[in-house]
């Protein structure tokens, strides 16, 4: 079976959507949680932000593709689901969302379970500011098991909920992961996390 996931968490409350779980003929859909994250706009400093460091810039060659992909993708107009996306802004790369993903991703990978909190109770909120990405506003997160380079970022926009977190303009910052384990249930593992600060 082929499986797609996303989170957002939105004014810090979970907020459950319904997202499809894909298998390898295309034919099955089960729901699966969708939440995102968002800082409270009265603790958003209401100064111009300056430059905040981005983390390491060194991408596998998965993920630079991933970055190319979801980038291309957000510069048309969709419909994910029933709601309509304007064409936005590219994301640029995080290292620090980076080494959240790689983290889950491997972590998934080396405990063979596809879910955005893993065994030992961390969170996507828990991974990214462990990895760095500190005086976050938005946070998001997609994941896939199954799926190669080549169709991973296109699964992601043929489901709802994940397309949903591709698209939105509000995410400005990304970074993403890919893990391949022999003898895991999917072989391949997927964290793709977005952020805005």
């Amino acid at each position: 079976m082929l499986q797609l996931n996303p989170v957002r968490l939105t004014a810090l409350t979970l907020v459950l959507i319904g997202a499809a779980a894909l298998t390898s003929c295309g034919g099955s859909t089960a729901p699966t949680p969708a939440a995102s994250a968002q800082v409270p706009q009265a603790t958003v400093p209401a100064a111009t932000p300056k430059a905040q460091d981005v983390g390491s810039q060194t991408m596998s060659a998965e993920e630079a593709q991933v970055l190319l992909e979801v980038n291309a993708a957000r510069a048309v107009a969709r419909k994910c689901g029933t709601v309509d996306y304007a064409a936005t802004t590219p994301v640029t790369w995080n290292g620090y969302l980076a080494a959240a993903a790689r983290a889950h991703a491997e972590d998934m990978a080396a405990h063979n379970f596809f879910a955005h909190v893993s065994p030992n109770g961390d969170t996507m909120v828990k991974r990214a500011e462990a990895a760095g990405y500190s005086a976050w506003r938005e946070l998001g997160e997609n994941i896939a098991a199954g799926y190669t380079v080549d169709n991973v970022v296109q699964g992601w926009i043929d489901s709802p909920g994940h397309c949903e977190n591709l698209m939105n303009p509000k995410f400005k910052e990304m970074g993403a992961s890919y893990v391949y384990r022999t003898g895991s249930t999917y072989g391949t593992y997927w964290a793709q996390e977005f952020g805005t600060r």
